[in-house]
């Protein structure tokens, strides 16, 4: 009676190299240990899921930070090169951390730095970056076309700011960060002036 059981499990439940005989010791031992590499194997799949939608998330993310960057630099350009006034939304997609993110407009020196940087010839060049550590390759950085001696006056550095639709509206140093919000620009050099002179106001 215990032989006909045997082989009626076998012919229903044949031996397979996944599982083994359920009914031989063997296959009793080696279940476990399959069903563990099956566990592993599931969690590295899951892993590498969550690492490749995280990169596909952050690349998304920089193609709009570029893209913001982009319309800040050119307003930035047009109002240093051509006394233009420009009031603009600077507020990338909320994709990463503004706390652990920094924007600055900044001078770079040194013929060498601005080569490699701009690719021209020249010790001093203006570059607009974007850096977040909470994104993969979370760097970002533009060449502004604009005169090397172009100054960026702050709060209390000769950019007015009684003019009505100036309520509201802080000048910034540009060095010190750009923060997300609402921008005026300005170029407030007089005719006597030889370089332009770019007040940035900001709002929150």
């Amino acid at each position: 009676m215990v032989l006909l059981v045997r082989i009626e499990w076998g012919r229903i439940f044949p031996k397979n190299i996944i599982f083994g005989d359920p009914l031989s010791e063997k296959g009793q031992m080696s279940a476990p240990f399959e069903l563990l590499v099956a566990v592993i194997i599931m969690g590295f799949v899951i892993i590498i899921g969550t690492v490749m939608m995280k990169s596909a998330t952050d690349a998304v993310c920089l193609n709009t930070v570029n893209k913001s960057m982009t319309d800040f630099k050119n307003f930035l350009e047009d109002t240093a090169n051509y006394r233009s006034s420009h009031k603009f939304e600077f507020r990338p997609t909320q994709c990463f951390n503004p706390a652990k993110a920094r924007i600055v407009i900044t001078k770079i020196t040194g013929s060498m730095s601005c080569s490699n940087k701009c690719g021209i010839a020249s010790d001093t060049c203006w570059v607009m970056q974007f850096s977040a550590m909470d994104i993969s390759n979370g760097f970002y950085q533009k060449c502004l076309n604009i005169a090397a001696f172009t100054s960026f006056p702050g709060v209390n550095e000769n950019c007015p700011t009684t003019e009505a639709d100036l309520k509201g509206f802080d000048a910034i140093k540009t060095e010190d960060g750009v923060p997300l919000g609402t921008y005026i620009l300005r170029n407030v050099a007089s005719s006597a002036e030889t370089y332009p002179k770019v007040c940035v106001y900001h709002k929150a």
